[in-house]
């Protein structure tokens, strides 16, 4: 049987991350991941994220982001519409005083990054291709078996599995969960006009279309969110006419579009553990909660619910506490349960009065997105909490954290 301080379940970039954050602390610490681990490649792009400024600065300190910034794209504006009325709103880096409103990264150049940073710490230990046979909890500590039959004793185990988390299912943590009905279908395209640097949604009766600018200058990730019969038609069609709904579907924003890549269709799902945390284990991340991709904030409030938590074990280190102690997980939960709770019902009255064709409200919506375009103040608020510069951050996410440019 191996004792250890910290058991990670999941390296992705959530649990990397935390990994990261927690090792200076010179706690013992493994990472146990289903998966192998990330390989040295280049960027595909197959899944792309939209990191804000506060999670610049997070992995910032970590030492990870300036390879993570080498094959993004930064965006310095974005331009959101609705395909049915005048609704108009755009944002632009200038205005707001910041070099770019965020970076279009790939997912596993993320994980990338993050896990060469771990590979220089002594006090970090992975075991990928790794299978969780059972977890049980004593009243001071976890104990996973896992494999054939290896065990591992720790004071804290931290559920950073995704979305079909085996940790919280293992420890029958209750999740709310509803269907949005839709799907999202990624691929890399190619357009005829350059995009700009800047980032497009369109909000169409079926769904919205967001339009992420890569780093070549006539590339883009696609995110084409509908209804699933309607997937199923697109998927079904030949490039030439998935190309023309695209480009249809765009406005030809970007002049014609073209597949790069072979799209692929994810259903979307709204998951929410009602608790995150039994004795000694905790989720975060995609573990505890996932969300509409429309808004491009599931990456980041992940990555804030691990810098709050590696925060308050940080601040319990260093007064002498017990840092898995359940108080102090509870301060986690009760922190960051707030920002999801209110993300999860943005996107959710995002999700519903964009989809409705009723005249009346596609009237209300028009003047109200137009309006907000008007006012600068008010549109300076919805930017910031955007960018991750308001709301109750960690404080490496910070606008005044030391380290990475504050941009």
């Amino acid at each position: 049987m191996q004792n250890v301080d910290i058991t990670i379940v999941g390296a992705g970039s959530a649990g990397l991350t935390l990994a990261a954050l927690l090792a200076p602390l010179n706690l013992s610490i493994v990472v146990l991941e289903q998966g192998g681990a990330p390989r040295q490649q280049a960027a595909t792009y197959q899944r792309v994220s939209a990191l804000n400024l506060a999670s610049q600065r997070l992995l910032s300190h970590i030492g990870a982001w300036p390879a993570i910034a080498s094959s993004a794209a930064a965006y310095s504006q974005m331009q959101v519409w609705d395909a049915d009325s005048f609704a108009r709103i755009a944002f632009d880096a200038q205005t707001e005083g910041v070099a770019a409103l965020g970076h279009i990264c790939d997912n596993e150049q993320i994980r990338l990054a993050l896990y060469q940073q771990l590979q220089k710490q002594t006090n970090v230990r992975f075991e990928f291709n790794c299978n969780i046979n059972s977890l049980v909890q004593s009243e001071r500590d976890v104990l996973v078996n896992f494999n054939q039959q290896q065990l591992l004793l720790s004071r804290l185990l931290v559920g950073a599995d995704g979305v079909n988390s085996a940790v919280r299912r293992s420890m029958q943590l209750p999740l709310t969960h509803w269907d949005y009905e839709q799907q999202a279908i990624v691929a890399t395209i190619t357009s005829t006009v350059a995009h700009d640097n800047v980032a497009r949604q369109v909000f169409l009766p079926s769904g919205p279309l967001a339009l992420l600018p890569l780093p070549a200058p006539n590339q883009c990730s696609i995110v084409w969110s509908c209804a699933p019969e309607r997937a199923a038609q697109l998927l079904a069609l030949d490039n030439n006419g998935f190309n023309q709904a695209l480009t249809a579907a765009s406005n030809s924003v970007l002049g014609v579009l073209q597949l790069q890549t072979a799209p692929q269709a994810f259903g979307l799902k709204m998951r929410y553990a009602s608790s995150w945390l039994r004795g000694r284990t905790v989720l975060v991340a995609d573990a505890a909660h996932s969300i509409h991709p429309l808004a491009g904030q599931g990456m980041n409030l992940g990555l804030m619910d691990v810098a709050a938590l590696a925060e308050l074990i940080t601040q319990a280190v260093a007064d002498g506490n017990d840092f898995s102690e359940p108080r102090l997980l509870r301060r986690y939960e009760r922190w960051r349960k707030a920002e999801a709770q209110t993300l999860i019902a943005a996107m959710e009255v995002f999700k519903r009065g964009f989809s409705n064709s009723q005249p009346l409200l596609k009237l209300v919506r028009a003047v109200g997105m137009s309006g907000i375009n008007n006012l600068p103040w008010l549109k300076s608020q919805i930017i910031a909490q955007a960018l991750g510069n308001s709301g109750d951050l960690p404080k490496l996410a910070r606008p005044t954290a030391r380290y990475g440019a504050v941009v």
